[in-house]
Protein backbone atom coordinates (compact mmCIF):
# COMPACT_ATOMS: atom_id res chain seq x y z
CA UNK A 1 0.00 0.00 0.00
CA UNK A 2 2.76 2.52 0.75
CA UNK A 3 4.45 1.61 -2.68
CA UNK A 4 1.43 2.85 -3.69
CA UNK A 5 1.05 5.79 -2.19
CA UNK A 6 4.18 7.00 -3.35
CA UNK A 7 4.07 5.58 -6.53
CA UNK A 8 1.06 7.73 -7.33
CA UNK A 9 2.41 11.51 -5.08
CA UNK A 10 5.29 11.09 -7.76
CA UNK A 11 2.97 10.46 -10.50
CA UNK A 12 0.81 13.78 -9.17
CA UNK A 13 4.18 15.87 -8.90
CA UNK A 14 5.68 14.28 -12.21
CA UNK A 15 2.17 14.99 -14.16
CA UNK A 16 2.13 18.59 -12.17
CA UNK A 17 5.81 19.75 -13.35
CA UNK A 18 4.99 18.57 -16.74
CA UNK A 19 2.55 20.70 -16.45
CA UNK A 20 3.78 23.61 -15.16
CA UNK A 21 7.06 23.50 -17.77
CA UNK A 22 4.69 23.22 -20.78
CA UNK A 23 2.85 27.19 -19.60
CA UNK A 24 5.76 28.55 -19.17
CA UNK A 25 7.18 28.82 -22.92
CA UNK A 26 3.74 29.56 -23.98
CA UNK A 27 3.67 32.54 -22.11
CA UNK A 28 7.20 33.73 -22.57
CA UNK A 29 6.51 33.11 -26.10
CA UNK A 30 3.51 35.45 -26.28
CA UNK A 31 5.79 38.13 -23.95
CA UNK A 32 8.40 37.86 -26.40
CA UNK A 33 5.78 38.20 -29.53
CA UNK A 34 4.75 41.53 -27.89
CA UNK A 35 8.35 42.81 -27.52
CA UNK A 36 9.33 41.98 -31.17
CA UNK A 37 6.11 44.06 -32.20
CA UNK A 38 7.11 46.93 -29.99
CA UNK A 39 10.50 46.76 -31.26
CA UNK A 40 9.47 46.44 -35.00
CA UNK A 41 6.61 49.55 -34.34
CA UNK A 42 9.64 52.16 -32.46
CA UNK A 43 11.91 51.17 -35.16
CA UNK A 44 9.93 51.97 -37.90
CA UNK A 45 8.95 55.34 -36.19
CA UNK A 46 12.35 56.18 -35.66
CA UNK A 47 13.10 54.93 -39.37
CA UNK A 48 10.38 57.61 -40.48
CA UNK A 49 11.11 60.30 -38.18
CA UNK A 50 14.78 59.86 -39.30
CA UNK A 51 13.81 60.65 -42.82
CA UNK A 52 11.36 62.81 -42.05
CA UNK A 53 14.24 65.01 -40.29
CA UNK A 54 16.85 64.13 -42.94
CA UNK A 55 13.94 65.93 -45.66
CA UNK A 56 13.84 68.61 -42.99
CA UNK A 57 17.63 69.13 -42.61
CA UNK A 58 18.49 69.11 -46.65
CA UNK A 59 15.34 72.00 -46.88
CA UNK A 60 16.74 74.21 -43.67
CA UNK A 61 20.54 73.87 -45.12
CA UNK A 62 19.25 75.11 -49.13
CA UNK A 63 17.36 77.63 -47.59
CA UNK A 64 19.34 78.85 -45.13
CA UNK A 65 22.34 78.84 -48.18
CA UNK A 66 21.13 79.20 -51.26
CA UNK A 67 21.67 83.10 -52.60
CA UNK A 68 20.16 83.32 -56.49
CA UNK A 69 20.28 87.62 -56.61
CA UNK A 70 23.23 88.79 -54.59
CA UNK A 71 22.49 92.38 -55.82
CA UNK A 72 19.66 92.57 -53.02
CA UNK A 73 20.68 94.57 -49.95
CA UNK A 74 20.16 93.43 -46.78
CA UNK A 75 17.02 94.87 -45.54
CA UNK A 76 14.48 94.27 -42.82
CA UNK A 77 12.12 92.79 -45.34
CA UNK A 78 14.39 90.61 -46.78
CA UNK A 79 15.02 89.67 -43.26
CA UNK A 80 11.84 89.24 -42.40
CA UNK A 81 10.96 87.13 -45.98
CA UNK A 82 14.06 84.60 -45.13
CA UNK A 83 12.71 84.29 -41.47
CA UNK A 84 9.47 83.59 -43.30
CA UNK A 85 11.17 80.63 -45.16
CA UNK A 86 13.01 78.75 -42.48
CA UNK A 87 10.06 79.54 -39.91
CA UNK A 88 8.02 75.88 -40.84
CA UNK A 89 11.44 74.35 -40.44
CA UNK A 90 12.99 76.06 -36.85
CA UNK A 91 12.17 76.12 -33.53
CA UNK A 92 10.78 79.63 -32.80
CA UNK A 93 13.71 80.05 -30.48
CA UNK A 94 16.20 78.91 -32.90
CA UNK A 95 14.68 81.01 -35.19
CA UNK A 96 15.01 84.59 -32.50
CA UNK A 97 18.82 83.65 -32.16
CA UNK A 98 19.59 83.37 -35.87
CA UNK A 99 17.67 86.63 -36.05
CA UNK A 100 19.62 88.03 -33.30
CA UNK A 101 22.75 87.18 -34.05
CA UNK A 102 22.51 88.19 -37.98
CA UNK A 103 23.50 84.47 -38.61
CA UNK A 104 20.70 84.26 -41.01
CA UNK A 105 22.22 87.25 -43.39
CA UNK A 106 25.58 85.66 -43.18
CA UNK A 107 24.87 83.81 -46.63
CA UNK A 108 23.55 87.44 -48.86
CA UNK A 109 26.34 89.14 -46.95
CA UNK A 110 28.69 86.42 -48.59
CA UNK A 111 27.21 86.73 -51.60
CA UNK A 112 26.93 90.67 -52.05
CA UNK A 113 30.76 90.96 -50.86
CA UNK A 114 31.79 88.50 -53.40
CA UNK A 115 29.29 89.37 -56.00
CA UNK A 116 28.29 85.89 -56.46
CA UNK A 117 25.25 83.71 -56.52
CA UNK A 118 25.90 80.70 -53.51
CA UNK A 119 24.83 77.16 -54.16
CA UNK A 120 25.12 74.00 -51.53
CA UNK A 121 25.80 71.22 -53.37
CA UNK A 122 27.07 67.65 -52.40
CA UNK A 123 24.95 67.65 -49.06
CA UNK A 124 25.33 64.54 -47.08
CA UNK A 125 23.40 64.07 -43.72
CA UNK A 126 23.77 61.10 -41.52
CA UNK A 127 22.02 60.14 -38.17
CA UNK A 128 24.17 60.84 -35.17
CA UNK A 129 22.23 59.91 -32.02
CA UNK A 130 18.04 59.75 -31.55
CA UNK A 131 16.27 59.71 -28.28
CA UNK A 132 12.51 60.18 -28.02
CA UNK A 133 13.36 64.19 -26.92
CA UNK A 134 15.82 64.75 -29.77
CA UNK A 135 17.27 63.84 -33.02
CA UNK A 136 20.78 64.47 -33.67
CA UNK A 137 22.04 64.84 -37.44
CA UNK A 138 25.56 65.43 -38.89
CA UNK A 139 26.20 66.51 -42.45
CA UNK A 140 28.93 67.59 -44.86
CA UNK A 141 28.73 69.45 -48.21
CA UNK A 142 29.80 72.36 -49.86
CA UNK A 143 29.23 76.06 -50.33
CA UNK A 144 29.51 77.31 -53.87
CA UNK A 145 30.28 80.39 -54.93
CA UNK A 146 29.54 79.85 -58.74
CA UNK A 147 31.09 83.54 -60.16
CA UNK A 148 34.08 82.83 -58.34
CA UNK A 149 34.94 79.29 -59.12
CA UNK A 150 35.65 79.06 -55.17
CA UNK A 151 34.32 76.19 -53.08
CA UNK A 152 33.98 75.85 -48.83
CA UNK A 153 33.63 72.77 -47.37
CA UNK A 154 30.99 72.84 -44.76
CA UNK A 155 30.39 70.17 -41.80
CA UNK A 156 28.59 70.56 -39.12
CA UNK A 157 25.55 69.16 -36.62
CA UNK A 158 22.16 69.75 -36.44
CA UNK A 159 19.87 69.27 -33.57
CA UNK A 160 16.04 68.54 -34.00
CA UNK A 161 13.39 69.02 -31.49
CA UNK A 162 9.76 68.57 -31.14
CA UNK A 163 7.53 71.40 -31.38
CA UNK A 164 3.90 71.41 -31.58
CA UNK A 165 4.44 67.91 -32.48
CA UNK A 166 6.69 68.51 -35.26
CA UNK A 167 10.23 68.07 -35.74
CA UNK A 168 12.24 71.43 -35.90
CA UNK A 169 15.95 72.41 -36.72
CA UNK A 170 17.20 73.88 -32.71
CA UNK A 171 20.46 74.19 -32.76
CA UNK A 172 23.10 73.81 -35.99
CA UNK A 173 26.89 74.00 -35.01
CA UNK A 174 29.10 74.09 -38.12
CA UNK A 175 32.32 74.94 -39.45
CA UNK A 176 31.28 79.16 -39.45
CA UNK A 177 35.00 80.04 -39.26
CA UNK A 178 36.00 79.53 -43.16
CA UNK A 179 32.43 82.07 -43.89
CA UNK A 180 33.84 84.60 -41.37
CA UNK A 181 37.33 84.30 -42.87
CA UNK A 182 35.32 85.65 -46.52
CA UNK A 183 34.11 88.64 -44.65
CA UNK A 184 37.30 89.12 -42.65
CA UNK A 185 38.98 90.17 -45.57
CA UNK A 186 36.23 92.67 -46.78
CA UNK A 187 36.66 94.96 -43.67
Amino acid sequence: MRKSVYLLISAILLTTAIGCSNQNPATNSNKSEQNTDTTITQENKNASDIQNVTQIATQFKQTEFEVSDYHKEITPDWVEQRKSKLEPLTTTNFLKKQTDNRRIALPLEIASLEKTTLSLEDLQIQEKNTTKESIELTYSGTLVLKDKNEKIPLEGQLTFLKENDTWKVNNDLYNVEKLQEILDKHK
